[in-house]
């Protein structure tokens, strides 16, 4: 056999290979601002978010009881006509500004890319370039988060700043920034065990010291959304009401049986069986991780990720968005270097809908829909009334 020609001193010395992913990010960048300045096509959530929070400012004690029907015929109207706000205050009061100020599309997709973007050179800095390369580049985060404007990458970078907080030591800063994870997605509950883990696992001394400093930090935070819970009690549980819907590509059955096929109406077998794939193989690698070590120490670490793939494999209604939260979630991890990049990796792949929507399983708005995004990329009067031509 021919010998191997030597790969170039450089491309073999330490500095390139560190650097590396830090470029690739970089590419991936450049990437990213090309789907911002796309309109969305798959789903009109951030129009939504936009216009509806556009009118928080009238009367904010009335907010959550109003639905769309109660703002007559402006355009982002006809997506849910008769769904409330469902969201946590700090996804309103994050929307809310941009909505009424007319901030284009492309800019609010900028701002949670570069959510994404923190993220990824805080895990970097923190455990691995590599690994803050693939949740970057990721498609299912390149795609719903840069192009669609989906707000999880918010709620991932707070996660991530609760994790590396707990890691150093900074109880108060963690319990704080877990709580704002808290009120802008509920997904983020299932990080608390690790966080009660990481506190009782210390010396008696000072396990007191850390439980009160994380939950000062949680209790004082949550002191400004208070009065989001006076006008509405049950805030919180709002998103329920999606749960009397059906529809959801990781539904259990499906990848063994096809039965309950009533969860996967319109998805195609392909995107199904993607989806339930990664998805099975993830909670594998999860379980995996438990069994290789000490039950009580990796369980508390690995429960995160297991109790948001059970829930989201058992809910009526997931969007394919929701495991943008996986990155926040799997740092739990942070002390098993191997393992984190590995379910960096998975998540990677935890693209059904792209992979499914290259053979031809798309299912992109109406073209109205289309034409109003695309006069709104870059600044938009989200109150304007639909013209006939555009009414539902």
């Amino acid at each position: 056999m021919p010998a191997l020609i030597p790969l170039p001193g450089w491309v073999r010395s330490h500095t390139f290979r560190a650097r590396l992913p830090v470029f690739l990010i970089g590419l991936t960048l450049i990437v990213r601002v090309a789907f911002c300045v796309s309109p969305p096509s798959d789903t009109s959530d951030l129009y939504r978010h936009l216009g509806f929070t556009s009118h928080w400012w009238e009367n904010p004690a009335d907010f959550y009881h109003r639905v769309p029907t109660d703002f007559g015929e402006e355009f982002w109207t006809r997506f849910w006509g008769e769904m409330g706000y469902i969201y946590p205050p700090l996804a309103l009061l994050f929307f809310a500004p941009l909505g009424s100020l007319g901030v284009g599309l492309v800019w609010v997709k900028m701002i949670l890319t570069i959510f994404d973007l923190l993220s990824a050179c805080l895990i970097g800095r923190t455990l691995s370039w590599w690994a803050g390369l693939l949740l970057f580049s990721a498609p299912v985060s390149v795609w719903y988060t840069s192009h669609e404007g989906q707000y999880e990458s918010l709620v991932t970078l707070l996660l991530v700043l609760s994790i590396l907080s707990a890691r150093r030591g900074r109880w108060i800063v963690c319990g704080s920034f877990f709580q704002l994870a808290l009120q802008t997605k509920q997904l983020a509950l299932f990080a608390a065990p690790y966080f009660l883990w990481e506190i009782f696992q210390r010396t008696s001394d000072l396990r007191r010291k850390a439980f009160t400093r994380f939950a000062a930090g949680w209790f004082v935070t949550l002191l400004p959304f208070l009065p989001f819970y006076h006008w509405r009690h049950d805030l919180w549980l709002l998103p329920l009401v999606n749960q009397g819907n059906v529809l959801n590509s990781y539904y259990w059955p499906a990848f063994w049986t096809f039965t309950g096929m009533e969860h996967f109406d319109g998805v195609s077998r392909l995107r199904i069986s993607w989806n339930e794939a990664v998805s099975l193989i993830s909670l594998v690698v999860l379980l995996a991780f438990v069994v290789r070590g000490s039950l009580m120490r990796r369980l508390p670490q690995a429960l995160p990720s297991i109790g948001f793939w059970s829930a989201i494999k058992s809910m009526s209604w997931v969007m394919n968005w929701y495991v943008l939260l996986l990155p926040g979630l799997n740092l739990c991890l942070w002390r098993h270097r191997r393992w984190f990049l590995l379910l960096c990796v998975l998540y990677w792949f935890q693209c059904g809908q792209e992979v499914a929507g290259f053979f031809g399983d798309d299912d992109p708005e109406a073209g109205s829909s289309q034409i109003r995004f695309r006069e709104c990329l870059w600044h938009a009067d989200y109150r304007m009334k639909a013209s006939p031509e555009q009414a539902p």
